[in-house]
């Protein structure tokens, strides 16, 4: 009987396969290849997409700046949406408008690593947010109009 159990056990534990889902306690790398990814520190807790969704990048100018819009399912209820001021590859910019859960965030700083008409990728910080880091695929806008990636 005792050899039936372990032959039972060694079964059961055999058929288990690793759960290659995102795990939405570690930080995604901070990447440059358009890994539709995000993730940052808020208030010292991990917030990550991949799980819940892929974060999405909408560009938009007005008559004096150009914006690109970043919004990401961290959560199961759970989205951030920030607003990059102006980015330019190899440049630091701000970020406005940081919502996380329905609140207002202070404004912080983004860094744009890349930025080529297909990725854009960078890191970012303020306030109650640390150690922030995105890299999204995104569609180059139509000529006069609003881009949604």
């Amino acid at each position: 009987m005792k050899k039936l159990l372990f032959l039972f056990l060694l079964i059961c534990c055999c058929a288990c396969e690793e759960d290659r889902s995102v795990d939405p306690t570690l930080m995604p790398e901070a990447t440059t290849t358009g890994e539709n990814t995000l993730g940052c520190l808020i208030d010292g807790w991990v917030y990550t997409s991949g799980r819940y969704g892929i974060p999405s990048a909408r560009f938009y100018d007005d008559e004096e700046n150009h914006y690109v819009a970043i919004d990401a399912e961290v959560g199961i209820f759970s989205g951030l949406h920030l607003v990059i001021v102006n980015p330019r590859q190899g440049a630091s910019c701000t970020y406005i408008d940081a919502v996380f859960d329905r609140e207002d965030l202070e404004d912080g700083e983004a860094y744009i690593t890349r930025m080529d008409g297909t990725i854009i990728s960078g890191t970012f910080s303020g306030g109650s947010i640390k150690e922030g880091r995105f890299d999204i695929k995104y569609r180059e806008k139509p000529e006069g109009g609003e881009a949604v990636y």
